[in-house]
């Protein structure tokens, strides 16, 4: 089987990260992949590119995004390496993929099969009429075939496009061996210069609107009231950010706040945490909370898109309504105050991790789908 991955651009996000483990995953057991990045990134926060990929390094913030929705370019060059390559599945990795690839398809009509990964839910992302109108006669009708990284995801799109052709739910894995290497607590925390004693809680994703650091730094105030001895570690960038250091100066949390930007590797951050805040108001299935659950640390989350598929509510951990701050809040002390509650839903989160988010069970779920697409094609 050859199998091409088509993706935005290399940068380190949870659609790409895993995108890219997965794709490595094949290749250490003998199939045969290629990675397509449509974009450069202007990040230094970029996955590696191996000598079997591409890198258009095309601008996505080009004039004719706009004007005619694609890249003319973009789209030949797309056009001729599926043919050289003569893949038997394309991925599309949400985002943009999707329409280059869609307007492959139909260059290319029916020689190969086009299967749309929904990383999150088009309902938040595709609000207006001429974009949804665009996506659901124009785009959609062209591709074979979807997996939703959650039923939540899967569920809106088909409801949103009218979608009826073969789907799956599979869920997002993570590669657990990236993380080998990761010290215990107590080393990463001397690493990190936080003291062993404090609590310290971790918001880890980008700092853009739909992830609302806002919202984790409300709730972070609220804590220090109860906990002087809370410390919050913020592991990420983007356009919040000078929102968020100026809520932080607002708020007198500066001794109790560090924000850490992007970073390659974060098992230290998690290893080093307590607990974990996921505040945002739209997610796929996000991939922080098996990674927090690998090092035993629980997450209390937004009932958003798939979080009620990782996160079994009381169990490994919690699960309140994006704009309830005082549950946020009320969750967190519960967990902070009791240790016995904390450390018993970090042995349950670990558990989830490990036996739902494996990438060797994951990947082979993908390729009994995609056998199945071949087949019946």
């Amino acid at each position: 089987m050859r199998i091409l991955f088509i993706d935005t651009k290399p940068i380190r996000r949870g659609a790409q990260i895993f995108s890219h483990d997965l794709s490595g995953h094949y290749r250490k057991t003998g199939i045969d992949v290629k990675r397509i990045y449509l974009f450069k990134n202007n990040s230094e926060i970029t996955l590696p590119i191996d000598e079997q990929d591409e890198l258009f390094e095309a601008n996505e913030n080009n004039i004719q995004e706009k004007i005619f929705t694609i890249q003319p370019l973009i789209l030949i060059k797309l056009v001729k390496c599926i043919k050289k390559y003569k893949p038997d599945i394309i991925m599309l990795n949400g985002s943009k993929t999707l329409k280059y690839g869609a307007f492959a398809k139909k260059i290319l009509v029916d020689k190969y099969q086009f299967v749309y990964r929904v990383i999150d839910s088009p309902k938040f992302w595709n609000t207006s009429f001429i974009t949804k109108f665009y996506y659901k006669h124009i785009v959609i009708p062209s591709i074979d075939a979807a997996v939703g990284v959650s039923d939540a995801s899967l569920t809106d799109m088909k409801s949103l496009y009218g979608f009826n052709k073969n789907a799956t739910v599979i869920h997002r894995a993570v590669n657990f061996e990236s993380f080998q290497n990761v010290p215990t607590k107590e080393e990463c925390r001397r690493l990190l210069n936080i003291n062993s004693e404090k609590k310290v809680i971790l918001f880890l994703g980008n700092l853009t609107s739909q992830k609302r650091p806002d919202r984790f730094i409300e709730i972070i105030k609220s804590l220090t009231d109860k906990f002087p001895d809370v410390r919050a570690c913020i592991v990420g960038d983007g356009p919040l950010k000078s929102a968020v250091i100026k809520q932080i100066k607002n708020y007198n949390l500066e001794d109790v706040v560090t924000l850490y930007g992007y970073q390659q590797q974060v098992g230290n951050y998690i290893c080093a945490s307590d607990l974990l805040l996921l505040t945002s108001d739209t997610e796929g299935l996000p991939g922080v909370v098996p990674e927090a659950g690998y090092f035993s640390v629980p997450t209390i989350a937004s009932n958003v898109g798939g979080v009620n598929e990782c996160i079994e509510n009381g169990v490994s951990g919690f699960v309140v309504e994006k704009n309830n701050i005082a549950d946020f809040i009320q969750k967190s002390i519960l967990l902070l105050s009791e240790k016995d509650k904390l450390n018993i839903m970090g042995v349950a989160a670990k558990h989830s991790a490990e036996k739902n988010f494996n990438i060797n069970n994951v990947s082979k779920s993908y390729l009994d789908f995609f056998d199945s697409l071949i087949k019946n094609k």
